[in-house]
């Protein structure tokens, strides 16, 4: 388990909102009060820290101490688990601090959003394969993809609005882009996964299901081997990608056929139901259903297949239409677009860009009219 640093302090902006209220005092006023934009107490809010003399007269006039703004460390509000790696690449320190760093981005939103009383958990010591297949079958059953289909991205992102689990789009920096498409984090006791926009839609789905299992199993991460536990995540995501069923059937369509057809066949299975030809490979492999001349075979028409599947940015952004990227975004995620529209009301454009992780085709003020739009129409 990765923690924020220790002794890092963070502003906690929401108590602003909170003790504004207690003292009579609206946010329009209270920024009267203070002499300063709205837009200001906004950022507060959200976290950017007061300078010198407004912080002093924002607890003088909500009387309260400078201390109470900084109360608790950032260690004890944001986790981030080992990630699955591109490659299985080793986590570096500096991976550590990106994602650490991108999830303290959104740790004043999570503190004013209340948590869930109930969350859905999956506790399962002995880490067997039948064990795997288990949790494999319940998620499945969530992410409500067809019986003995492949689980594509859309339904991955179904499972997570399911288990009530937190999507966020982001670009990722370099030092995380080149090692992992997806990672899973708890902020304020919330559960979040950030996902990589610059990601082919197929080349999501593993990870994306692998970090969502870690989100069901993170209760007690101090007392697992993280590396047994990293192989079991996998273990039980490959059973959600690809349950038995389809694998034997894939064998089939196979059975018999000269390599070269094998790899073609492959292909047209993959574009068939959107998912890697390295995976199901993999799987045929590991399963014992591989013909023995298919054992090696070369990977570049996966190379080629991949560039016929959009990657999440072209999926969000690509029509550049704010209609368009705002279904999109409630489609694949529900439950963080459902705490975007709580404090919209409070928020400047640009935290609301920065929330949305909004590219430059993309205005942020169209989005924010029309989020604000469709909430009054409802």
């Amino acid at each position: 388990m990765l923690r924020g640093r220790r002794g890092t302090m963070g502003f906690n902006g929401s108590l602003i909102k909170t003790r504004a209220k207690e003292t009579g005092y609206t946010l329009i006023q209270l920024s009267e009060e203070l002499g300063v934009s709205r837009q200001a107490v906004n950022e507060w809010i959200s976290g950017v820290t007061p300078r010198g003399s407004h912080l002093m007269k924002l607890c003088a006039v909500l009387n309260l101490k400078p201390e109470k703004f900084f109360t608790e460390p950032v260690q004890s509000l944001i986790s981030v688990p080992l990630h699955r790696t591109i490659g299985n690449k080793k986590v570096t320190n500096t991976m550590r601090d990106a994602s650490l760093e991108m999830a303290k981005e959104y740790l004043n939103l999570f503190r004013q959003t209340p948590v869930a009383d109930l969350v859905q958990v999956i506790r399962i010591e002995n880490r067997s394969e039948e064990n795997a297949k288990i949790i494999a079958d319940k998620l499945r059953s969530l992410s409500k993809v067809a019986d003995g289909k492949p689980t594509d991205y859309k339904n991955a992102f179904h499972l997570l609005s399911e288990l009530g689990i937190y999507t966020i789009f982001r670009e990722f920096p370099d030092n995380l882009i080149k090692n992992t498409y997806a990672f899973y984090s708890k902020i304020a006791d919330h559960r979040v996964v950030f996902v990589n926009i610059d990601t082919s839609i197929i080349d999501l789905i593993f990870y994306l299901l692998h970090e969502t299992v870690h989100a069901v199993r993170d209760e007690v991460p101090d007392q697992i081997s993280l590396q047994d536990e990293e192989n079991f995540c996998d273990m039980v995501t490959n059973h959600i990608q690809f349950p038995d069923k389809y694998v034997e059937d894939v064998s089939l369509m196979i059975k018999g056929l000269p390599v070269n057809f094998i790899v073609n066949k492959l292909k047209d299975i993959c574009l068939m139901n959107h998912h890697s030809l390295y995976g199901i490979h993999k799987q045929l492999d590991e399963r014992g259903l591989l013909p023995e001349c298919a054992k090696k075979i070369n990977f570049g028409a996966d190379v080629n297949l991949r560039k016929q599947f959009p990657t999440l940015r072209k999926v969000l952004f690509g029509s550049g239409n704010v209609q368009d990227f705002l279904e999109n975004m409630y489609a694949l995620s529900p439950e963080f677009m459902k705490v975007i529209e709580k404090h919209i009301p409070d928020c400047s454009v640009r935290k609301l860009g920065e929330w949305l992780g909004l590219d430059t085709s993309m205005d942020a003020q169209a989005v924010m009219e029309e989020m604000l739009r469709r909430k009054a129409k409802r």
